[in-house]
């Protein structure tokens, strides 16, 4: 689930992650079913005679970024719908960054990954409709609500307003794991203390410039 800010409100994208959706991200073109190619590129079983590239050189952009976007769940930093600028391309939603963004189509309320390109997110997205991503979470696809956090923006934790009502809703929050790194965790955590202080010492000097009672 990236969540994403917008004027200071929040918004989600779930997405979904199936072996039936892996071949779409490599380009490649081949006689195996989506998921026994899903399973021998796994167990490194994937032969020459497996595969072949598009003459295009579509393939070999796809592979470029390939490595990069299977942590997308780590290194996303916008999301946005697509701004149908490709007439071949047939997508929903991005998610990514400047020099790698993953496609998305909507089925049945969730988001799954139909394409993988070596491109800056902002060339191919709507303006007015791209968001930053401020926390990216995960689970297990039968879990119920979402286990683990695996970014979050360095200005904010998870117990903030603007996160509080996704991580309650979304989230087994009691249990959730969190693999931020824990420098970046600490750094996020030492800035919301610092912001909370700052606000605080913010309404003392407030109080203290209020005019007295006339006499």
């Amino acid at each position: 689930m990236f969540v994403a800010i917008d004027n200071g409100k929040t918004t989600f994208i779930e997405t979904l992650f199936t072996p039936h959706n892996f071949l779409h991200l490599t380009g490649v073109k081949t006689r195996l079913r989506s998921e026994q190619f899903f399973i021998a590129a796994l167990s490194k079983r994937l032969s020459p005679d497996h595969i072949s590239f598009d003459p295009g050189g579509t393939t070999e952009l796809k592979l470029e970024v390939l490595p990069q976007l299977m942590s997308i769940h780590t290194r996303a930093r916008m999301v946005g719908d697509y701004d149908s600028s490709r007439p071949l391309l047939i997508t929903d939603k991005f998610a990514g960054t400047v020099t790698m963004a993953m496609g998305f189509v909507n089925k049945d309320g969730f988001y799954l990954p139909n394409t993988a390109l070596k491109i800056d997110i902002r060339d191919i997205t709507e303006q007015a409709a791209r968001r930053r991503v401020i926390a990216i979470f995960t689970k297990e696809r039968r879990a119920l609500k979402y286990t683990h956090l695996s970014y979050i923006a360095k200005e904010f934790t998870i117990d903030d307003n603007v996160l509080a009502s996704v991580v309650r809703e979304k989230a087994d929050k009691q249990n959730l794991i969190i693999e931020v790194p824990k420098k970046s965790l600490a750094e996020n955590l030492a800035k919301a203390k610092k912001k909370a202080a700052q606000q605080s010492a913010g309404r003392t000097t407030q109080q203290s410039h209020k005019p007295g009672p006339r006499r």
